[in-house]
């Protein structure tokens, strides 16, 4: 009954949300305005096929546009959370056991039978439904239009129960989406750091909410996405194309052993001669992950094999290695334009800016706005 999570669900604030993600479904929910749990759940369920044609009719009702009605008046007390629609597998036992006196036991087979769609089995339960509802006092005639809407529904009816446990865990996530979001974010990002399509969508959520988000570093990132403070995402090594989780994994046990990396030598000194390869190390240098100790990017990858081959020459003599040291002539810095394009290819997401951002007062003039 938190109102902030429930306003999230009213503006279809939803990507990231179990089972309420889709284009579709955020657009019901916009619709519907949904203002308790039981609402949220009806969404879950009508947005299904076979229900589906249900949820304008559902919204109308719900806003007082379209009268509700009911079947049958005796249906009143199972239909009437639903604004007189069958929305759940469960309602349909409801009204076999109410109007026709089928046990739950016997109303559970129809439902059974009903998804199945077997032909002979539906027109013996039809028999049994129209007998049962008769002896109950029912005409011929609204047995067997109850029949005949049940049939129509009932193939392709979500459950309830199902509907209810989803749309809690769903509505847990909103609260937590609401509340805390640097947490929420850090978690959902972590959880599909293999999609990149996903993680530039919930990277794009986060900062709607004024979470930072910063780029994998040396020093301070492990394998996948880490909350530094409540309104901070730090990158994991994990999310660079083509690093081996064992090479991360080393890189950050030695890092917890004997302390911060001070520079690329240091790093490559420190490192197992299995993982000094160019092949292994461009795409770190690339992303930026050596910013923080040695900044130009551009410099670093001009240096980098030069450093390798003087580590195998220094016979793993630090002292020595400093005598050592290249002596390279200043490097120009890449550009903005091709840090963008770097970070795109490793990482999948533009980190340092975005290609758009330089067409700010364009976009200003232009009255453009962020599709929602």
């Amino acid at each position: 009954d938190d109102p902030e999570t429930l306003a999230l669900f009213q503006r279809g604030d939803t990507a990231g949300i179990f089972q309420f993600e889709s284009a579709g479904i955020r657009n019901v929910l916009r619709r519907l305005e949904p203002e308790n749990i039981e609402e949220i759940a009806a969404v879950n369920a009508l947005y299904r096929p076979g229900p589906a044609q249900n949820i304008d009719h559902f919204i109308q009702r719900k806003k007082g546009r379209e009268k509700v009605t009911y079947l049958d008046e005796s249906l009143r007390p199972i239909l009437k959370n639903t604004y007189g629609i069958m929305v759940y597998q469960e309602q349909v036992m409801q009204v076999a056991n109410k109007m026709a006196g089928f046990s739950l036991g016997q109303a559970d087979l129809l439902r059974r039978a009903m998804g199945k769609k077997k032909k002979e089995i539906l027109d013996e339960q039809r028999q049994n439904f129209v007998t049962g509802a008769v002896a109950q006092g029912h005409s011929r005639e609204k047995a067997e239009e109850v029949y005949g809407y049940i049939e129509r529904f009932a193939g392709y009816g979500f459950n309830r129960s199902h509907a209810f446990a989803y749309s809690f865990v769903g509505f847990q996530m909103g609260y937590l989406k609401v509340h805390y979001p640097g947490p929420f974010f850090a978690a959902l990002l972590q959880s599909v750091r293999g999609n990149t399509g996903k993680i530039k969508e919930y990277l794009a959520e986060a900062k709607k909410r004024s979470i930072r988000i910063m780029p994998p570093t040396i020093n301070k990132s492990s394998f996948g996405f880490y909350l530094e403070d409540l309104k901070t995402i730090r990158f994991g090594l994990g999310a660079v194309k083509g690093l081996r989780r064992d090479f991360i994994a080393d890189v950050v046990a030695e890092r917890k052993r004997n302390g911060p990396y001070t520079s690329l030598d240091n790093f490559l000194y420190r490192i197992d001669n299995k993982w000094r390869k160019t092949d292994i190390l461009e795409p770190l240098i690339q992303v930026g992950v050596f910013d923080e100790i040695e900044e130009n990017r551009r410099q670093l990858m001009s240096e980098l094999e030069g450093k390798i081959q003087n580590i195998q020459y220094s016979g793993g003599s630090m002292d020595l290695l400093d005598l050592m040291t290249l002596k390279v002539t200043d490097v120009r810095e890449y550009s903005l334009e091709e840090k963008l394009d770097l970070e795109e290819a490793y990482l999948g997401v533009y980190l340092s800016g975005h290609p758009v951002e330089k067409y700010g007062l364009l976009q200003e003039q232009a009255h453009i706005h962020h599709i929602t």
